[in-house]
């Protein structure tokens, strides 16, 4: 595998798109290259993604129902300013190009998305979160997070972290200037399944405990 193929697998993508014939065959394909693919039908479904799950970057269909692409992107930008967004339309619309570029959206590609283009609009991606230092998190002056690999390092020494352990984590650093409930936690550390409170609470107390010690 090579490192652009690896570093996709540990990434998550929104994937914004109303027709739904089009949004199957995309998935299919998404779904071969990143880790996790969330799935939203219009603006509105995308943003409620966006607020609950850790996003790294986002490909959104122009024209949508309830809201469209572009005002996704645009309430977005207003949270984040430096993930990636990806605008396709199946329409050559210079107004809605230009509106794009305002955005800082990367890149903008027409429908029917062609292989080739997608995987370089994505490897523009990956070299754009490299520029703005969000492959990897700096915690404090000594202690670094590597969301590829998965490794918090202090001083040369590395500690990897279980999918649990780097969930929670991820889910804190992307909402890091938010209020995050203890619902929110369990729903997305444990996938939305049944686990008892006490044994929730252990695992929050276990994990700081693993902190302390790096």
């Amino acid at each position: 595998m090579n490192e652009l193929a690896q570093i996709l697998k540990e990434l998550n993508i929104l994937y914004a798109e109303d027709n739904q014939s089009i949004q199957a065959s995309t998935r299919k394909t998404l779904e071969l290259i990143f880790g996790n693919v969330y799935i939203a039908n219009d603006g509105l479904e995308a943003l409620d993604i966006y607020n609950s799950k850790t996003i790294h970057m986002a490909l959104f269909d122009y024209v949508m129902p309830n809201m469209n692409g572009y005002e996704a992107a645009r309430q977005i930008r207003l949270d984040n300013k430096k993930i990636p967004i990806i605008i396709a339309s199946g329409y050559s619309d210079k107004d809605k190009l230009l509106n794009a570029i305002d955005l800082g959206v990367i890149k903008y590609i027409e429908k029917p998305l062609k292989y080739d283009e997608l995987v370089n609009t994505l490897k523009l991606a990956v070299e754009i979160l490299r520029e703005n230092n969000m492959l990897s998190v700096q915690l404090d002056e000594q202690i670094h997070y590597d969301l590829i690999n998965k490794t918090i390092s202090k001083n040369g020494d590395l500690v990897r972290l279980t999918k649990q352990e780097s969930d929670f984590l991820e889910l804190l650093i992307n909402n890091k200037s938010k209020l995050v409930s203890k619902e929110l936690i369990n729903d997305y550390v444990f996938a939305s399944e049944y686990v008892d409170q006490t044994l929730c609470e252990m695992f929050y107390i276990d994990f700081a405990r693993s902190w302390i010690r790096t």
